[in-house]
């Protein structure tokens, strides 16, 4: 018969050694996940790239700079290659992207516009752009997706830090460890309201008067209103529209109103109808 502090003993093992390949298992899976992401990244930087360098004014009008989509590609392979081989960048890597998505979740109700445009992931983006103009799926990828995954993920790929002050410190390594896990929270919860709010204040009808709106602005019509804020009214049917047309080189914006307060919203770069210096 085993001795009760051998049996505790034991016990305690055998748990740590559970928790051990558990936790494996939970970083294999979000390695692939990694690598899934970088990969599909990866090939949307490339394909811009392909498409700067083969189609006539495709550079234009989205203004890419191919340094920087040559960069945001190499940055993407290195992504890719490192979490194939799990290698010792890794925990570094994934600091990055956590990051990266803090900021960009930060400032993301001024550089969204621009940015659905203007980044190498442009195509990424738009497999989560549904054709009626509801955003769900964009909140799901930047609140869900790039929040709390990589909130989970820089956690995962950490976990022998941040332990380790747990372990020297319990106070201050739970105080730590709780700021990610209330972040999660925070992503989970804006998701949340915004999908709710989305529903009070979408408008299917409004979005398409302003895809129509944008699709009859031609060049002559930017130009001649480049930095100017246009606002008039529109009927289709029965129904009378507000519209408001911000008039960019960079990015041609319109909003439209239905008389029950909805919105909706359509937006292009339009740089190839002007000059180079503006």
């Amino acid at each position: 018969m085993i001795p009760a502090p051998a049996r505790r003993a034991l016990s305690r093992n055998l748990d740590r050694t559970a928790t051990l390949r558990y936790g494996r298992h939970v970083r294999l899976a979000l390695r692939l996940v990694n690598v899934a992401v970088a990969l599909v990244t990866l090939a949307s930087a490339l394909a811009v790239l392909a498409s700067d360098l083969a189609i006539p004014g495709y550079r234009a009008h989205y203004r890419d700079a191919l340094w920087f989509v040559a960069l945001y590609a190499a940055i993407q392979l290195v992504m890719l290659v490192e979490f194939v081989r799990d290698g010792r960048l890794v925990p570094w890597l994934a600091l990055a992207k956590a990051a990266a998505a803090y900021a960009f979740i930060a400032s993301s109700f001024v550089v969204w516009p621009y940015w659905r445009t203007w980044t190498p992931a442009r195509y990424v983006y738009q497999l989560f752009e549904w054709e009626d103009g509801r955003r769900v799926p964009l909140f799901a990828l930047i609140f869900l997706g790039r929040g709390a995954f990589n909130t989970v993920n820089a956690m995962v790929f950490t976990a022998p830090w941040w332990s380790a002050l747990r372990a020297r410190r319990p106070l201050l390594g739970r105080a730590v460890t709780a700021v990610p896990v209330g972040l999660t929270a925070l992503f989970a919860w804006a998701f949340i309201q915004l999908t709710t709010e989305e529903a009070k204040t979408f408008s299917r009808d409004a979005t398409q008067v302003a895809r129509l709106v944008l699709a009859g602005l031609d060049c002559d019509a930017v130009r001649a209103n480049a930095g100017k804020l246009h606002t008039d009214v529109r009927q289709r049917g029965d129904r009378r529209y507000d519209v408001e047309i911000e008039y960019r080189c960079e990015l041609t914006r319109v909003v439209v109103r239905a008389e029950d307060g909805r919105i909706g919203m359509a937006a292009e770069p339009r740089a190839e109808c002007c000059a180079p210096a503006s």
